[in-house]
């Protein structure tokens, strides 16, 4: 081979090398690999704000309802009667059925058979009595109060007066637990009478409601008075067998008992025990 075919060759043979260099340096460049971009790491999820559940409230008890009166071993048809009667009847029988259960300590005046006026202060089976005013105390008649004990049905006579002279001492006189002395009490009334009664009509006195109601027997009547504000009868009136009674009383009562300046609540253990 000629030194110009070698020459030749090799400028070929470097510039076939300049040219693949050149080519690999191009495809490199054209060639940049593209780092994958990180993934975007998920978002916790945000925990639902569960609101706190409101406390239960119980529901407010409903008022307790008194059962009605019972209808039975009545001496009349109780449905039979107009409305405005049956509400009247059962709006006594309440208050006297609370009157009867109550336990009270109350003062009076009475007037009553072979009685024209007497103070009257109960507390349980406790009574006491004045049988004659102060002032008429003498060597006749040396005491003017009974102390009564109910349940076990002793009396005896007491001077209680600072406006003449007790001649014989203050006491004890011996007394006898005779009916003028052991008074019957408006409580003795409503728990002797049951609730088989008639409404007759309200009757209002000064600024106090009255429940007029008729208790017919065979051989009587019964009117009792009822105070609205505690079930008490203020009044009794006893009719014969022969009495005709209606709302409008055309008679006088045969017997009445007066119940007037009750006062309840105000009767302490000194006012009903002697000494």
């Amino acid at each position: 081979m000629t030194g110009d075919n070698v020459v030749k060759k090799s400028i070929i043979l470097t510039a076939l090398f300049i040219i693949a260099t050149l080519l690999l340096g191009c495809a490199q460049q054209a060639y940049t690999p593209v780092e994958p971009k990180p993934r975007p790491e998920p978002e916790p999820e945000q925990e639902m704000e569960q609101e706190a559940p409101e406390p239960e409230v119980e529901p407010a008890p409903e008022p307790e309802e008194k059962p009605e009166p019972k209808d039975e071993g009545l001496s009349y048809n109780f449905e039979a009667l107009p409305e405005e009667e049956q509400r009247k009847i059962k709006q006594a029988r309440n208050l006297l059925d609370e009157a009867r259960d109550r336990e009270e300590n109350y003062f009076f005046r009475y007037s009553g058979p072979g009685v024209t006026q007497s103070d009257v202060w109960v507390k349980g089976d406790l009574m006491k009595r004045s049988i004659m005013r102060p002032t008429e105390v003498d060597k006749f008649n040396p005491y003017n109060m009974v102390y009564l004990n109910r349940a076990t049905l002793k009396a005896e006579g007491w001077c209680e007066t600072t406006k003449v002279t007790c001649y014989e001492g203050k006491g004890p006189f011996p007394e006898s637990f005779a009916e003028n002395n052991n008074i019957k009490t408006p409580k003795d009334w409503i728990l002797e009478l049951d609730n088989d009664f008639r409404w007759a009509l309200d009757n209002k006195i000064g600024d106090q409601l009255y429940h007029i109601i008729d208790y017919n027997f065979p051989d009587k009547t019964i009117r009792l008075y009822v105070n609205d504000f505690r079930g008490w009868p203020a009044r009794v009136e006893v009719y014969d067998g022969k009495s005709k009674i209606d709302s409008v009383i055309t008679k006088g009562a045969d017997v009445t008992y007066i119940y007037d300046d009750m006062d309840i609540g105000g009767v302490s253990d000194d006012d009903v025990i002697a000494g």
